[in-house]
């Protein structure tokens, strides 16, 4: 009995000693690997360049965090210098994610936003690692698009003109939907410079005071405001929507054939013999609001006119129609196509510019209100 008791506590001291060996989580006392490794971050700031009027600012005396993947509590934090850079130095080999969340003051309108990003970075190299993080607003303030429905509902007619997209504004001020513009874009190569459809407001862009829009207020822009539900001539779409109630619809007047209800009030296309109404793709596509300055669409929006932008797509493996400056995302991943799903922002007017991380799949579109606050 005695033997077999030593024998037990023999095995518990041998296990407690073979799993403390295990914690790989923990900060080490010493790293694989020299310590003469280094990394170089620029913080690339052009896509900040609309909220400058065009010139991209540079951010110095900004905190930039690293973290090793590898080592838990193993971390650097240095400031970028003058020219917008910052600087690693003696960092074993190793993956690490350099990310940076900084107050900014703006000089506009914006007032204080949040510049934020990150990025992953492998270091394994003798001599230094040179890259880019991309600086981005968050949760800046203005009207935003919070959700787009595109899927269709199920159904065997592959009916999908109960389409909508929704705007949310999330400043603390009113602002004024006249004259700006609802764009579909194709691939753009510069900018935003390709565009397929164009869609405007009714009133004189930026100074026009005759749509308000009241903080933390959701617009509902219809495809065709009607009851989804029951369409006439065809099945009933059980699992559609109603949109009758929609605050706004996509009507064009060059199209004899399409729907409009008398009792919303519309956005008319205006390119010159595009004869469809808004719609979207299913599968992949690129929607943008601008404030309407610059309605010239042959040669693409003037950035320092776009609002906001999303690109969604239901494979990540799609190749970009847009820039990283525009979004540097996709919204949408893994959504299908007549399964009754939506996209919408994981808070209202969340936005970091990459619509990977501010948006959500919906089992279900919310028109005119949050998935989490109905």
């Amino acid at each position: 009995m005695v033997n077999h008791l030593k024998t037990v506590i023999s095995i518990s001291i041998f296990l407690v000693i073979l799993f403390s060996c295990m914690e790989v989580d923990d900060k080490p006392t010493f790293y694989e690997g020299t310590m003469n490794k280094s990394l170089s971050i620029c913080l690339d700031t052009s896509g900040l360049g609309r909220f400058f009027m065009g010139s991209s600012p540079i951010l110095s005396g900004v905190p930039v965090n690293l973290k090793n993947h590898d080592y838990k509590g193993f971390s650097f934090n240095a400031l970028t210098d003058d020219s917008g850079h910052v600087f690693f130095d003696s960092l074993p080999n190793g993956y690490y994610i350099a990310s940076v969340g900084y107050d900014f003051p703006f000089d506009n309108e914006l007032g204080t936003s949040r510049v934020t990003g990150q990025k992953e970075f492998y270091v394994q190299e003798d001599s230094a690692v040179t890259d880019t993080l991309v600086a981005r607003v968050s949760g800046k303030p203005g009207l935003k698009i919070n959700e787009i429905y595109y899927m269709g509902p199920p159904n065997k007619i592959f009916y999908f003109y109960d389409q909508f997209i929704e705007l949310y504004n999330a400043s603390s001020d009113t602002v004024y939907l006249d004259g700006m513009i609802v764009c579909r874009m194709g691939p753009c190569t510069i900018g935003a410079d390709n565009v397929t459809y164009i869609f405007q407001f009714p009133g004189e862009p930026v100074i026009g005071r005759d749509h308000p829009v009241a903080p933390g207020q959701f617009v509902v822009l219809a495809q065709d405001a009607i009851h989804h539900v029951i369409v006439q001539g065809k099945d009933t779409l059980v699992n559609s929507i109603d949109l009758t109630n929609a605050d706004w619809e996509f009507v064009n007047s060059q199209d004899y054939a399409d729907t409009d209800n008398p009792n919303v009030p519309n956005l008319d296309n205006i390119k010159e013999g595009h004869r469809l109404d808004f719609m979207i793709a299913l599968g992949s596509d690129v929607v943008l609001i601008a404030d309407g300055s610059d309605v010239d669409y042959i040669d693409g929006i003037d950035m320092e006119t776009i609002i906001d932008v999303v690109e969604y797509s239901s494979s990540s493996n799609n190749i970009k129609d847009i820039t990283e400056e525009l979004d540097a995302g996709w919204a949408g991943v893994g959504a299908i196509k007549y399964s009754g799903q939506s996209i919408e922002r994981i808070e209202p007017g969340f936005d970091t510019d990459n619509s990977t991380i501010d948006f959500i799949v919906l089992d279900a579109p919310t028109p005119g209100y949050h998935h989490k606050y109905p």
